[in-house]
């Protein structure tokens, strides 16, 4: 490796070039291609499935009083009809 020494007000900086060759850095260039795809890839695989997870999971509530069927996103408690109010645990398959 070359050193090269540069004065810089009364403080020297040493500079070392660092040579490689032409397949070390496109090997480096094209891994660093594939890690940021893969990056990428991750986070939005991410992304969709937690957004469509929250579009796709719902509750099916069958109204015992007038007979609806209904859908709500609360997996939890009694929730009421949006017809007659009357309260309904969600439908277990």
């Amino acid at each position: 490796m070359a050193k090269a020494l540069h004065q810089k007000g009364s403080v020297f900086v040493v500079l070392k070039m660092i040579s490689i060759g032409i397949e070390a850095f496109v090997t480096g260039v094209l891994v660093a291609g594939l890690v940021f795809f893969a990056l990428i890839w991750l986070y939005y695989d991410r992304r969709d499935r937690l957004y469509y997870d929250y579009q796709r999971l719902r509750h099916v509530h069958h109204c015992v009083k007038c007979g609806k069927l209904y859908t709500t996103r609360n997996p939890e408690g009694m929730v009421p009809c949006p017809d007659c109010g009357f309260k309904n645990t969600a439908l277990r398959f």
